[in-house]
């Protein structure tokens, strides 16, 4: 289902001369989302104009939200001469694309059929925003008003994944508590990169530096959503430790990795400062071999249902969603103490993770990016592992294609895996992936 955005350009502050005959400028904004581009009035003679526009109104499918930055240029009309540029604004939407409080996020084993849902009229981002200049800089401000009301589409055969979070913690958020950990799962793209490809008939640094900037975006956007697609699949709402690294590969075109570890969330009952956690995390060293703790024989009787069904690890070249199965690796515990006050019982924000062992060694890479567990999570630490490669570019028989990094990264996944089953754990936590470029050469590290 379609995605509305409307988009109002209120003000902007602390423009930059772009007349120096009158120390003034004759600004102007585009906006652009996708192929639909629209402009407003020129503001003459004003180094802080004043448009307060009318609303543009977008349409767009909710899977081209996710991947299509909205952007807007700021611009200096010139009568007699080609109008000159100020600066550019990039404003990721997948923060309004996720649902109001309360709202819980569906995945594709929730309902058989298809059905709507309306966010409430939607979400709303407004403020000042910094005018970048890739070639001067910082060059002001400008006040921009931007609302999304989206209508998800919980078909299991979308393409989009609104909804799931995305958290660079390693730990799991406050105000928040884990109700399931299903393991790690990760993308990669490959796309040309502009800085290599003629733009336009006059090549100038500006026009490549801002298609650069833009297909940067782009793949963000486009390897959030699939890893997105990967957690609704396993039957989460979001991702835990998540990593994004772009390789730039010189002619060979922008490699593009994200990885994280995919949980189910649910909101705390009450605010995290109003019942203050006994219990403190541990930290464990990064990309370390341990020994999680099994599930004792008391969360058999926990509410929490678990699946029978082994978790798996998802890789880029797996497409069709609907045969993979829904797996459970980490679950909550069901050792859920409360806390009594003012005639009220509340959930305490100390979720007792607990492993269950038959899935997550059927885990294809039993890896989390997580390195911050609660106490007794951990039963020991063997050692920390870790697994190099050196690769040549100039070897990649397609260069569009993303089998053959991904196969580079499934040999050191496995190296992991073998020295994490020699140390005689089950899981690894704290992984991270990371790569070094030099010309040709390309050095993996796991």
């Amino acid at each position: 289902m379609p995605g509305k955005v409307k988009v109002k350009i209120v003000a902007g502050r602390n423009l930059p001369v772009m007349d120096r005959s009158s120390d003034t400028t004759d600004a102007y904004v585009e906006i652009k989302l996708g192929n639909t581009t629209f402009k407003t009035d020129v503001c003459r003679k004003s180094l802080n104009p004043q448009w307060n526009s009318e609303w543009y109104r977008f349409e767009m499918d909710d899977a081209e939200l996710q991947d299509e930055p909205l952007q807007i240029r700021l611009m200096d009309h010139d009568t007699y001469s080609a109008n000159d540029a100020i600066g550019k604004v990039y404003l990721d939407l997948n923060p309004l694309l996720l649902p109001p409080l309360g709202t819980t996020v569906k995945t594709a084993f929730s309902d058989c059929g298809t059905s709507t849902n309306s966010l409430s009229g939607g979400n709303t981002m407004s403020g000042w925003f910094p005018v970048y200049d890739t070639m001067h800089g910082i060059r002001g401000e400008v006040n921009v008003i931007v609302k999304v009301e989206l209508f998800s589409d919980f078909n299991k055969f979308r393409q989009s994944s609104c909804g799931v979070q995305f958290f660079n913690s390693s730990t799991i958020p406050h105000g928040y508590q884990a109700h399931i950990v299903l393991g790690m799962v990760e993308e990669l793209v490959v796309s040309d990169d502009p800085e290599y490809q003629w733009i336009d008939k006059i090549r100038t640094p500006r026009a490549s530096n801002e298609a650069r900037q833009t297909q940067f975006f782009k793949l963000s956007g486009e390897v959030q959503r699939k890893i997105g697609l990967k957690v609704l699949d396993l039957g989460g709402n979001a991702v835990i430790g998540y990593l994004q690294c772009f390789d730039l590969e010189a002619e060979c075109g922008i490699v593009v990795r994200g990885l994280g570890t995919a949980v189910s969330l649910v909101r705390s009952q009450e605010p995290v400062h109003s019942l203050p956690c006994q219990c403190s995390e541990e930290t464990v060293p990064e990309e370390s071999a341990a020994c999680l703790q099994p599930v004792s024989t008391k969360v058999s009787q926990s509410p929490i249902k678990l699946s029978s069904t082994p978790g798996i690890h998802r890789r880029s070249s797996d497409s069709d969603l609907s045969i993979t199965p829904k797996g459970n690796s980490l679950t909550s515990s069901g050792d859920r103490s409360s806390v009594a006050g003012s005639g009220r019982t509340f959930q305490p924000f100390c979720p007792k993770l607990a492993l269950k062992k038959e899935p997550i060694e059927a885990m294809e890479f039993p890896f989390l990016t997580m390195n911050k567990f609660p106490p007794g999570f951990v039963v020991s630490i063997a050692s920390t592992v870790v697994a190099t490669s050196v690769k040549l570019l100039e070897r990649i028989s397609n260069l569009e294609e993303p089998e053959s990094r991904d196969a580079w990264w499934m040999e050191l996944r496995k190296e992991i895996r073998n020295h994490m089953r020699a140390l005689s754990c089950n899981a690894v936590i704290g992984y991270s992936e990371n790569t070094t470029i030099c010309d040709e050469v390309c050095v993996l590290c796991a």
